[in-house]
């Protein structure tokens, strides 16, 4: 998102099931961070926050987890799809072209989806 203030839709739905105990709680096995790129002088992205939580993610995806991409179809699909790269080859000990293949079979399986717009 942009601004919180105008694009942080559902938000307290978000924050109350990110909270102890929610469904989206590091307790039920899941984690909630937002990144709102015009709120402070330096931008913060959602790849920031990606390689900020890079351990997190793995143990996620590890566990089954499915990804959902949703945003502007600029550049923001392409740069989360390359921190995930970043991330599994980091995590996973792998090379990079190990890792875009990994991304693919996710993709194959069902478990990595892009919704984007411009």
């Amino acid at each position: 998102c942009r601004k919180e203030e105008d694009d942080f839709l559902y938000s307290n739905f978000w924050i109350s099931h990110s909270q102890t105990g929610g469904v989206l709680s590091k307790e039920k096995g899941g984690g909630f961070y937002v990144a709102f790129s015009r709120d402070q002088p330096q931008k913060v992205y959602v790849q920031h926050k990606m390689r900020d939580h890079s351990q997190e993610i793995w143990d996620l995806l590890g566990k089954g987890a499915s990804v959902y991409v949703a945003g502007s179809s600029t550049k923001m699909p392409s740069d989360v799809m390359a921190a995930f790269e970043e991330i599994i080859s980091k995590e996973g000990g792998v090379p990079k072209e190990a890792a875009v293949r990994w991304l693919r079979a996710l993709e194959k399986a069902g478990r990595y989806h892009v919704e984007a717009w411009s």
